[in-house]
């Protein structure tokens, strides 16, 4: 068989030459395109706390970028970071409305997002089941509860620890609350007695201060569920507002919410209203951590949220001018102390005392 013509192989020999130094050339920095990084270069989402040499892929909350970041400087650089999760979630039972809750959660997040370095979301639901579900089932991982809530999620398998309690100033290492069962001037309603035959608004059936307590008073004057009809609001504002607009009789509400938060917000004035009952002390509300997250990552949230989550250490960060005008969580909290789930029981005598089948 013959051959090509030799003007026809002179061309394929030097198009084949070029090939050749082309791929010479370029093979070194393929190579190098496709194995290493440099400190400062772009990663993604994907590649959160993986390794490349001494550089790792980090995420800078304040830019909204993932980066290769030296070791030395990594957040968090003294951890190892192993099993860290992709990003992290905050949730809270329903107090307020979604929109509210999340701008006063803005600077929680963005505190948790600056000392792990892990994209951080916060998410409300519309009742507290929703809240409790999520914890349960893994897809969040901070959330701040009721007390009644908080033990609820514990029964029904959370695997969390209370590793803090909401307190009114810097001064006090643990805190209580009250609820108020509130009514209209001139409704005829004096007292927690009045209420038979009467439209009775509570706020969840998870709720401490909006159904338990409540119950618990109810049968300790000798009304028994039968005795009102009962309306589940789904929050404390709306507990008000609707005794305000006459859906409801009478409400019961936390104390705050109808002596601040409420008032503020120049959605009432209390002079408008009549306080008939109000409950015994309530240990105050818990923050819950998955305790299934990596034990470097738990123990950084626990620090971070007994630490930096308070008013005085938001001030310091710029994140508010003053104390007096700043939000750490949807109510007058200056910010978290250490508790412990035996801070608790409390709510479970309650239970034991009510045989709420809510409790369950």
């Amino acid at each position: 068989m013959k051959l090509s013509s030799t003007p026809t192989l002179r061309r394929f020999a030097r198009v084949a030459a070029v090939a050749a130094f082309v791929l010479a050339i370029s093979a070194p920095a393929m190579s190098q395109a496709l194995t290493s990084v440099s400190a400062g270069q772009a990663c993604t989402k994907a590649q959160l706390n993986r390794k490349s040499g001494t550089l790792t892929c980090t995420y800078n909350a304040k830019t909204k970028k993932y980066t290769w970041t030296a070791a030395a400087a990594a957040k968090g650089a003294s951890t190892s970071r192993a099993g860290w999760p992709s990003k992290l979630v905050i949730a809270a039972v329903p107090s307020e409305n979604v929109a509210t809750m999340t701008l006063r959660y803005q600077n929680f997040v963005k505190v948790i997002e600056k000392e792990t370095g892990l994209p951080t979301t916060f998410i409300s639901a519309t009742d507290y089941a929703g809240v409790i579900e999520a914890q349960v089932a893994g897809r969040a991982d901070v959330v701040f509860y009721g007390p009644f809530s908080y033990v609820l999620a514990k029964a029904r398998g959370a695997k969390i620890d209370a590793v803090g309690a909401s307190v009114p100033t810097s001064t006090v290492a643990s805190g209580y609350y009250l609820s108020y069962l509130v009514t209209k001037k001139g409704s005829g309603i004096n007292s927690i007695k009045d209420v038979k035959g009467k439209n009775l608004c509570f706020v969840d059936a998870a709720s401490t201060s909006g159904f338990l307590y409540p119950t618990a008073g109810l049968l300790e004057n000798g009304i028994q569920a039968t005795d009102y009809r009962s309306v589940l609001a789904g929050g404390h504002d709306k507990s008000v507002l609707a005794v305000q607009a006459g859906t409801c009789d009478a409400g019961f509400v936390y104390d705050d919410m109808f002596d601040k938060l409420l008032v503020d917000r120049g959605l009432i004035k209390t002079s408008d209203f009549n306080v008939v009952w109000k409950s015994g002390e309530i240990p105050n509300s818990p923050i819950a951590v998955r305790k299934d997250l990596p034990a470097d990552l738990f123990a950084l949230v626990k620090k971070t949220i007994l630490e930096k989550i308070n008013k005085t250490a938001f001030v310091s960060m710029g994140l508010c001018a003053n104390e007096t005008n700043c939000n750490v969580i949807e109510d007058a909290t200056w910010g978290f102390k250490p508790t412990s789930d035996a801070v608790y029981d409390a709510i479970r005598q309650v239970c034991e005392a009510t045989k709420s089948s809510r409790c369950r």
